[in-house]
């Protein structure tokens, strides 16, 4: 009879730990850290954009426009014998009036060719070596002095034997030119070029005895 009233009560108990609803266990390892906490949503940090600056643009520099051709331009030879009258000093003078700026040098030239004689002249005629207009190239042009435009003058001398010359005078030792011009210069360039001496050309008649 003991055995009989045992065995309902194990049966109950198995059903107790076995059947009806079955009660909720704590969930363990991913599972319960997932039940436990909220889905974590990482947000990227923003990588900082540095402006570049843009360089500040250089101001284009002004051109200097170029100087005034020379006016009130003036022309002198002056000779003086030396004792004893075999040499004698020749000083060549450049005047202007204007311009007189600051930063711009006059240049002289001497003109190395008779441009405006023509081929065959008839003779006893005669005329000018330089009218305004021709063109003046470096080839025919030689160097006889330079300076500042504010000075307003421009000199140059050599010493020579005293004899006949024939037309402008020049020193020996150096290229032959017959006529003179000048120009101011600066930065820019230069100017046109304005005649100091035009020189002159002559064609002698037959028999005619210049000097």
């Amino acid at each position: 009879m003991g055995a009989r009233r045992v065995l309902p009560l194990i049966v109950c108990i198995g059903l107790v730990g076995c059947g009806g609803s079955t009660p909720k266990t704590s969930p363990t390892g991913q599972a319960a850290l997932a039940t436990a906490s909220p889905a974590l949503t990482v947000t990227p940090t923003p990588t900082p954009v540095v402006a570049t600056p843009r360089p500040t643009p250089k101001p284009t520099p002004t051109a200097i426009p170029l100087p005034p051709k020379p006016t009130g331009v003036k022309f002198n030879t002056r000779a003086r014998e030396r004792s004893g009258g075999r040499y004698g000093d020749i000083t060549q003078t450049v005047t202007w009036r204007t311009p007189r700026s600051k930063g711009v040098e006059i240049r002289v030239y001497g003109v190395t060719k008779c441009i405006a004689e023509p081929r065959d002249p008839a003779p006893g005629t005669g005329g000018p070596c330089l009218v305004i207009g021709t063109p003046l190239p470096a080839s025919v042009r030689t160097l006889l002095g330079k300076a500042p435009a504010s000075g307003g003058t421009v000199s140059w001398s050599w010493t020579e034997e005293t004899g006949c010359a024939v037309g402008l005078a020049y020193d020996p030792d150096g290229p032959a030119y017959h006529a003179i011009v000048l120009a101011a210069y600066n930065a820019s360039g230069h100017s046109k070029f304005a005649i100091a001496e035009p020189g002159g050309w002559y064609a002698a008649a037959p028999n005619e005895v210049i000097c």
